[in-house]
């Protein structure tokens, strides 16, 4: 039932994390987050003909909607592994060392691993925009960023403003999210 895009999620530093801090967790889940933006996207550009065109649209501050859809399921897989509700069964060690870092850090409720999770959402979602930036040659990386990250004019990549698509009816990312693992995975599915 895992869609192709989950097969292979960038989790490896979650995997190698040796220091089980509040910051070297946090750390870990933004690292993973850019490298499997960076990853998907030198993908969906392979897939789509080489993606010079696509490299122009983020370059002219767009993020096509096809791949914006692949970002939303990545953070809601990412969300799921850090509430303890991952359903993969490709990430065990991965869930283990979640699991023993937060214990250090939130304890065990519930409750107090989705504020850790709420703490760090936006920061997880930011690295993933700037992993998209990391695929853009020269000086135009920090450039690029900024003008989907940073331009007041241009905020509709922010963490509270994202949706699902472009429409004004799109769902928000924060919305997004909270579906189950297994319906997203579904509509995934239908949506390929």
């Amino acid at each position: 039932c895992m869609p192709p895009r989950r097969h292979k999620l960038c989790v490896h530093f979650l995997k190698e994390l040796k220091v089980e801090t509040d910051e070297k967790l946090r750390e870990a889940f933004i690292q993973c987050s850019a490298a499997e933006t960076f990853l998907l996207w030198k993908k969906y550009k392979e897939d789509n003909n080489g993606g010079e065109d696509l490299q122009n649209q983020l370059e002219s501050r767009i993020i096509p909607d096809d791949f914006k859809r692949q970002m939303f399921y990545t953070f809601g897989d990412y969300r799921d592994l850090c509430l303890g509700k991952d359903i993969g069964s490709d990430v065990g060690n991965v869930n283990q060392k979640i699991n023993s870092a937060l214990k250090k850090i939130v304890q065990s409720d519930e409750d107090k691993r989705k504020n850790w999770w709420n703490g760090i959402k936006e920061d997880v979602w930011k690295g993933m925009v700037c992993g998209l930036s990391h695929d853009v040659s020269g000086n135009h990386k920090e450039i690029v960023r900024k003008k989907i990250m940073e331009d007041p004019q241009n905020n509709k990549y922010q963490y509270n403003s994202v949706k699902f698509t472009d429409e004004p009816s799109g769902t928000k990312l924060s919305e997004f999210a909270k579906v189950p693992q297994f319906l997203r995975w579904l509509t995934e599915w239908s949506d390929d």
